[in-house]
């Protein structure tokens, strides 16, 4: 982020505490059936999990030629492999004989895919390199053999993918740095193109996927929900945000945000007094604490079920057990705030079904949740 635009967010912040103040916009509703209608949730997958961008993992954790990750998104099987020119490619994970899957859950490394079925095997790129017996299927050349391919890029530190097939000869490329705009710009210009993954989390969570999101973009919650945890940290109920199409930009100030008063604006940092969070549309959280990050992406897996994949990305692996130590420790403090939101998410997605609520509430000071579900209704309208 440019040092102007810092400065620029550290002046919005103290103007609004000054005022006792917050931004606010326009109170809202959720009707429930956004949570638990099994026709609603598979347009959602369909015109928003197969239409956009998703980080679903490290770009550093597939760093060389053959390595490889398999993993389901959105209803379909993906493998996404690092080739021998060094780009991330991106295929179905299926065999193009009989639809076998080339390769089981997980991270995996190897020269080229074979299938554990017939043993048809494929190079890298993806095209069909060859199977037994090969003169048995002249009903099957080689080149229309070649493994499904889905579009996929590096930016960020991660690894996106558009999780849908392209036809045969399309450009599987992304333009990421089209989609992510100005506020992936704010990222790459701290570095995060280079930084690495320090710890992963994958785990199951009985919600959904629009529930986490409507937490963490809101402060509200604070001093309630994290009484224990880290809301001294922050003020009640303040946050500042901006829009980039659908994406959101969240300035989080910190109290100790007041020292900045009696020091020269050219020497201000946003880093070590606030948290910021990039919510990249529809799935992906990136929060940006000064000297590394902490992400997540929420997969779909039913209405009342979803899928959360979370990194911690740092500059660079820690060479000391005191840098050890202290990565440890932010995790830690991370995931005891996060841990609290998702187990309130999956409170109230259990009472969803009762009947109790026709309709959620979003206050004057949750617009920045109302905006999201508001996109979300523009992107699976009709037509669109």
């Amino acid at each position: 982020m440019l040092q102007t635009e810092q400065i620029a967010l550290i002046q919005r912040a103290m103007a609004l505490i000054d005022s006792k103040g917050s931004e606010r916009g326009e109170p809202a509703s959720s009707p429930v059936e956004r949570y638990i209608d099994p026709v609603r949730y598979q347009r959602e997958i369909e015109m928003l999990f197969r239409r956009y961008p998703l980080a679903l993992c490290p770009s550093a954790s597939l760093p060389n030629e053959g390595d490889s990750l398999a993993i389901d998104v959105a209803g379909l099987p993906l493998l996404v492999v690092r080739g021998a020119d060094g780009r991330i490619h991106a295929f179905v994970n299926a065999c193009r004989h009989r639809g076998a899957r080339l390769r089981p859950p997980g991270a995996s490394s190897q020269r080229v895919l074979v299938c554990p079925y017939h043993s048809w095997t494929y190079g890298l790129d993806g095209a069909l390199r060859g199977r037994p017996h090969g003169e048995d299927f002249p009903n099957a050349p080689s080149p229309d053999c070649t493994l499904a391919r889905v579009p996929a890029a590096e930016a960020l530190g991660f690894v996106w993918v558009v999780p849908r097939l392209v036809g045969q000869g399309s450009d599987a490329r992304l333009d990421l740095d089209g989609w992510l705009g100005r506020f992936g710009a704010d990222l790459r210009s701290w570095g995060y193109d280079g930084w690495v993954p320090f710890h992963q989390r994958e785990f199951q969570n009985a919600a959904n996927w629009k529930i986490p999101f409507e937490a963490n973009l809101e402060t509200y919650h604070f001093q309630y929900a994290h009484r224990n945890s880290i809301a001294h940290m922050f003020y009640d109920n303040l946050l500042l945000a901006d829009h980039d199409r659908q994406h959101h930009r969240i300035f989080l100030p910190k109290r100790s945000i007041e020292s900045l008063r009696d020091t020269p604006t050219d020497q201000w940092q946003a880093g070590p007094h606030s948290n910021i969070i990039y919510f990249f549309f529809p799935a992906t959280f990136i929060l940006h604490e000064g000297d590394h990050a902490n992400a997540f992406t929420v997969l779909p897996e039913s209405p009342d079920r979803s899928r959360v994949l979370a990194t911690t990305l740092i500059p660079e692996m820690p060479k000391t057990e005191k840098s050890v130590n202290y990565w440890r420790k932010n995790i830690e403090s991370f995931w005891g705030a996060l841990d609290e939101d998702f187990a309130l998410g999956v409170s109230a997605q259990s009472t969803l079904a009762s009947g109790a609520n026709e309709v959620l509430y979003f206050g004057a000071a949750e617009w920045c949740s109302a905006r999201f579900h508001r996109d979300v209704e523009e992107a699976i309208a009709p037509g669109a």
